[in-house]
């Protein structure tokens, strides 16, 4: 281990697909929810757009859809993590981290979600009169 380098110990380690998916929660979502609050509150001080409607709708929306969307997709890692243990103890092998794909396949559709609106929303907004790219 090196002196001069403070991430030496840290060179190792693999973090799971499950740690992914919280990490990228835990630091856009502060973000995100900020953004679209400040949004909100300025469209309710003012005269609300057909652009301000539709972000409000679609913060609701894309809740119920990622929520749906993760119920299938533990289910179905439930299902696959279930027929690998079955395999693994008729063949006496170590199966893969079953939990851990459980647990990212549920958080997947929140943090694909919320990458996507961390992505929208720091564009700058376009100005009016323009044509979107």
């Amino acid at each position: 281990m090196s002196p001069f380098d403070p991430f030496a110990p840290a060179r190792g380690f693999r973090a799971s697909r499950s740690t992914a998916e919280f990490v990228t929660l835990a630091t856009l979502s502060p973000w995100v929810i900020a953004s679209r609050l400040g949004r909100l509150c300025f469209a309710m001080a003012t005269v609300p757009t057909a652009r301000d409607e539709a972000e409000a709708i679609r913060m609701v929306d894309e809740k119920i859809l990622a929520t749906a969307e993760s119920v299938i997709a533990v289910q179905t890692a439930i299902a696959r993590a279930s027929c690998e243990a079955v395999i693994a103890a008729m063949t006496g092998r170590h199966g893969a981290d079953r939990i851990d794909a459980i647990v990212s396949a549920g958080l997947r559709p929140y943090s694909k979600r919320v990458r996507a609106n961390h992505r929208r929303l720091s564009r700058p907004p376009a100005s009016v009169g323009s044509k979107p790219a």
